[in-house]
């Protein structure tokens, strides 16, 4: 049977027509929220705003209010609101609740509908891959994230294979590749793939073979570094690099892995100075905030996500207009150390050059969010440990002192207890402790 390339023709819209879609949507999101979700009144009070003055993107984007993490836990926290404020009562709307991964603090609940923009971009995505009608599909599942994606599995027509992202679960995964040749897994995470390259290593089974049915998988956690990219392309397997859209849906990037899309009939993206809140111009850095145009249940408005990005309105070679981003880190994660500013990916590189903790696991220390040394907490193997930790720490704080430029500190534990200090797919990069 012949199938359209995109699900979608949404998809593939021009940027006129996205632009007056989104004017034409803003206004009835904002109206919808103003009235039926605490949180959102409540900022609107305090702002002086009124949803029935907005008609249009420039209106919202000069007055709206902005909302972030933890407004909705202070207001989940002093109302006793497990929606946190943002989530409008509905009687048979909400079919479950999802929360976030919880990696910069408790988890935020999500409550999901039964067709919502997270399944919607999600669906575009697998389809993108080459998932379609009949095909196996592997589900690796994380934390307590929600199982509302079963339904979009149904309406693709597509069988889950479910397995937990734990090291334990190598065999199955093995076991169901060879079986039933999925076509899309998702997703992997580091710890877990790290996992994958041991256990392919100690068995000596032949990856190309288990991964031969896969038209892609999907990675997801935080940034796929380099070394790992290599590894896994050995495989065989093409990996899709995911994250989550400011909590208002997901998105992926595309066979150019050229920046995650951010479909604009379901969101509206801009990116704002982290401290000012100034406007941001495209393509300078910036961070993420999100505003949903479709979600009535948990309408989320001016989102501030935490992420620095880049945006890229310019079409994309994959056919699609949607605009695009790159995640630079998290504006929580940027530390000073005697001036200098560092992001946790500028590390990732230099650690998992050495094969001791080629996994590159590690965590900077902030204490202050200006420091005057870089404080590192790094994570080896002792299976590969050649020599001493002495002489390995000695190498590590010698590559990354001349790579950075900034007087460095070193803590080396074995990988198997950093890993405990973070949920099964990754650990805090950041960590005050």
């Amino acid at each position: 049977m012949s199938y359209p390339e995109f699900l979608d023709p949404l998809e593939t819209a021009s940027r006129e027509f996205l632009n007056g879609l989104q004017d034409n949507a803003i206004g009835a999101i904002c109206r919808h929220a103003q009235g039926y979700a605490p949180l959102i009144r409540q900022k609107c009070a305090e702002a002086g705003v009124d949803a029935r003055s907005i008609n249009s993107i420039k209106d919202f984007r000069e007055v709206w209010p902005f909302i972030d993490k933890d407004d909705i836990r202070i207001f989940r926290d002093t109302h006793n609101d497990v929606g946190g404020g943002t989530s409008v009562t509905i009687p048979g709307l909400t079919v479950s609740m999802g929360t976030t991964s919880g990696t910069t603090g408790d988890p935020t609940p999500i409550p999901n509908s039964r067709l919502g923009a997270p399944e919607i971009g999600y669906a575009r995505d697998l389809w993108s891959i080459g998932m379609r009608p009949g095909d196996y599909h592997v589900h690796m599942m994380f934390t307590y994230r929600g199982g509302h994606r079963r339904r979009l599995y149904n309406e693709l027509g597509v069988s889950d294979i479910y397995l937990s992202m734990h090291p334990a679960e190598l065999p199955r995964l093995v076991e169901a590749s060879i079986r039933f040749r999925p076509t899309v897994m998702n997703n992997f995470a580091s710890p877990f793939l790290h996992a994958m390259e041991q256990y392919i290593e100690k068995t000596g089974i032949d990856p190309t073979d288990v991964f031969s049915s896969y038209k892609g998988a999907i990675f997801g956690g935080e940034p796929l570094s380099d070394r790992m990219k290599a590894v896994v392309k050995s495989w065989g397997l093409e990996l899709y690099e995911t994250t989550s859209l400011g909590d208002v849906a997901s998105t992926t990037d595309c066979r150019m892995h050229d920046g995650f899309h951010a479909y604009e009939d379901l969101a509206y993206i801009e990116a704002i100075d982290p401290i000012t809140a100034a406007p941001v111009a495209d393509g300078e850095i910036g961070e993420l905030v999100v505003t949903t145009l479709v979600d009535r249940l948990c309408p989320l408005i001016r989102y501030r996500t935490g992420d620095l990005v880049v945006i890229d309105r310019s079409p994309c070679g994959c056919g699609r207009v949607h605009s695009r981003f790159k995640i630079l880190g998290r504006a929580t994660d940027q530390i000073l150390v005697d001036g200098r500013s560092i992001l946790p990916r500028e590390i990732m590189g230099i650690v998992e050059n050495h094969s001791e903790t080629r996994h590159g696991l590690f965590q900077i220390i902030r204490r202050d969010r200006e420091m005057p040394e870089l404080s590192i907490r790094i994570g080896y193997d002792p299976e590969r440990l050649a020599g001493s930790p002495d002489g390995l720490k000695a190498r590590l704080h010698d590559d990354i002192a001349a790579q950075i430029g900034v007087k460095t500190v070193i803590e080396l534990v074995e990988e198997a207890e950093l890993l405990k200090l973070g949920p099964p797919h990754k650990i805090p990069r950041v960590t005050k402790k």
